[in-house]
């Protein structure tokens, strides 16, 4: 028994969770780039003595 150079898996999701996944995944980027820029406008506050 060989294995296959590939295995090709094709997952079909439903267009409801599609589109919830989508906006799940744009909140919590929303959400890191806030946190990316509250670290560089604070990040001279943060500096260590």
């Amino acid at each position: 028994m060989t294995k296959p150079d590939f295995t090709k898996v094709l997952l079909t999701l439903p267009e409801d969770l599609t589109s919830q996944l989508r906006e799940e995944a744009d909140m919590q980027y929303r959400s890191l780039n806030n946190y990316i820029l509250w670290l560089l406008v604070n990040r001279d506050k943060n500096k260590p003595e």
